[in-house]
């Protein structure tokens, strides 16, 4: 009998010692701060419900107090409110479209931009889009550029999301190159982990793409893949306030970010004094932590004022019908903002609601999962790559098998459906186009009674385990009843939802490499 075999036929018994020797071998490279309240929880009704925010009721936006959107008020508690006129958000459906507006906004940007990704690529696309930077900043003395990208990710290779960023820095103060080193990665991992490897442990993983008063959230990098046949998702807000806001977080995020110097070596910010991977990771986890908390919460009380005097004048002297709450993540740091609201969400659906979500990489965190089993009420499709559609399809050694383990744990989704008795109320798709990979995430509210989506939320998070354990990320919960902008978020989700099918019945024919189900278990939270 082989290993394998071995392992497949002994697996009851050897579940608990997987499990503890996954525990282990996180406990050896991970050392969190503890996670503590990050924002204040959402208040809780006694059905465990989500109810509104009790004392701050006056900042709460009429929309929210009188008609189904009351069901959301406790997203007042949770982060920032910025009410916008949703007239003022586009959504953007191909990755064309998203490149050019790119370039454009790029070329004709006044004061700053600051775009945060986990790396850039190298390529003649990726070539314009600096050069149309370089050109703008020759041009205008005034205009400052930010450019946030993962450390492991970005050195990675001899040509390089740095090298190809160095002329801008070795030209001008007025660009800013500023790499994220998770501080994970340290010691003999630090020595030893070859590249690829390195990026297990954490990166930076936030999209955002600010230009002057404009900010554009995504799941998409910079490269030349998801500017033109790498499905994602690309939503345009003009907004000044937003746009302020999102400088100073990304701002924040740079203190304890390495800075790159003319000479090319890397520095710590004025602000910093510890090294990410020489320092107590504790330490630096917990400073860290601290100074986006207390933005965070600077922000909320701000808005919370805005929002009071904006109610007390009264809706026809402000006419937002659109609801921005900013999201994080950051669990190497402490962090858990984003993934508690998004459990919320799930938990909180009212009964006659539908919930549509999205993934590039199916696997859910167990929170996530159990919480759409037996706590959920909407009915929900869930729409995932299929492994034809997946980028790690033909990779090389281990990561070949990822797209197969993704498989795997969608159909153990779908068994634990049907043992609850709740496979009647979810479905799973698979996304597949020729030619092209599949990299979008998110997720669409449909209140009762409603064609229309009243919620969504969009960024980088792809509700698995490496975004609620390990990486940066940033995603935003977009509330409206602007029926343009409704209508524009169901012809966004409709226009994934066309190259796809039904993934049932092939999730349990589909055969998976038995060293891929003896491994899954264990290393799940790396990918």
């Amino acid at each position: 009998m082989s290993v394998i075999d071995f392992l497949l036929s002994w697996q009851i018994i050897l579940q608990p010692i997987l499990k503890m020797i996954r525990r282990l071998f996180s406990t050896l490279i991970t050392d969190y701060p503890p996670a503590g309240e990050f924002l204040p929880s959402a208040p809780q009704s006694s059905n465990n419900r989500p109810t509104s925010v009790g004392g701050s009721e006056t900042s709460i936006p009429p929309a929210f107090r009188s008609t189904m959107l009351q069901s959301l008020s406790w997203l007042h508690a949770i982060s920032p409110c910025f009410p916008v006129s949703g007239d003022r958000i586009e959504v953007i459906q191909e990755p064309g479209t998203f490149y050019n507006t790119l370039v454009e906004k790029c070329s004709a940007a006044r004061r700053r931009i600051m775009l945060a990704s986990l790396y850039l690529g190298t390529g003649s696309l990726e070539t314009r889009l600096v050069d149309a930077i370089h050109e703008n900043l020759r041009n205008n003395e005034q205009l400052k550029v930010d450019v946030l990208l993962d450390f492991t990710r970005g050195t990675r290779g001899m040509k390089n999301s740095k090298t190809t960023l160095m002329p801008l820095v070795e030209e001008t103060d007025n660009f800013r190159l500023s790499l994220y080193h998770t501080p994970v990665l340290r010691g003999i991992t630090k020595r030893l982990a070859p590249p690829r490897w390195n990026e297990l442990l954490g990166i930076q993983h936030m999209k955002l793409y600010l230009v002057d008063d404009t900010v554009i959230l995504s799941g998409a990098n910079l490269s030349n893949d998801y500017f033109t046949n790498r499905q994602d998702r690309y939503v345009m807000i003009e907004d000044r306030r937003l746009a302020d806001f999102y400088a100073a977080f990304l701002g924040k995020v740079q203190e304890f970010s390495l800075t790159v110097g003319r000479d090319g070596a890397t520095r710590l910010h004025d602000t910093w004094t510890m090294l990410p991977y020489k320092c107590a990771q504790l330490e630096f986890a917990t400073e860290a932590r601290e100074r986006i908390r207390s933005y965070f919460r600077g922000v909320m009380e701000q808005q919370r004022t805005i929002c009071q005097r904006e109610a007390a004048d009264g809706a026809d002297n402000h006419p937002a019908d659109t609801w921005i709450f900013p999201l994080i993540e950051m669990g190497q740091l402490g962090i858990h903002h984003d993934s508690l609201a998004t459990k919320q969400l799930l938990s909180g659906c009212l009964p006659g609601s539908r919930l549509r979500l999205a993934t590039g990489y199916f696997n859910l965190t167990e929170t996530y999962m159990n919480t759409l089993t037996n706590d959920c009420q909407a009915r929900c499709n869930i729409l995932m790559a299929h492994p034809n559609a997946n980028g790690f399809l033909g990779a090389k050694g281990p990561a070949g098998g990822i797209p197969a383990a993704y498989s795997l744990l969608a159909r153990k989704f779908l068994e634990a459906l049907k043992s609850a008795g709740q496979s009647h109320r979810v479905e799973l798709y698979e996304y597949e186009r020729p030619g092209w990979t599949y990299h979008a995430k998110g997720l669409w509210y449909y209140l009762p009674d409603s064609s229309l989506p009243s919620v969504t939320l969009i960024g980088s998070s792809n509700f698995g385990e490496r975004s609620v354990n390990r990486d940066l990320e940033a995603q935003i919960c977009l509330v409206t009843n602007n029926t343009h902008l409704q209508r524009k978020l169901e012809a966004e989700y409709e226009n994934l939802l066309q190259h796809a099918t039904t993934a049932e019945t092939e999730l349990i024919n589909r055969p998976v490499p038995r060293w891929v189900r003896a491994v899954v278990g264990l290393f799940r939270n790396f990918f």
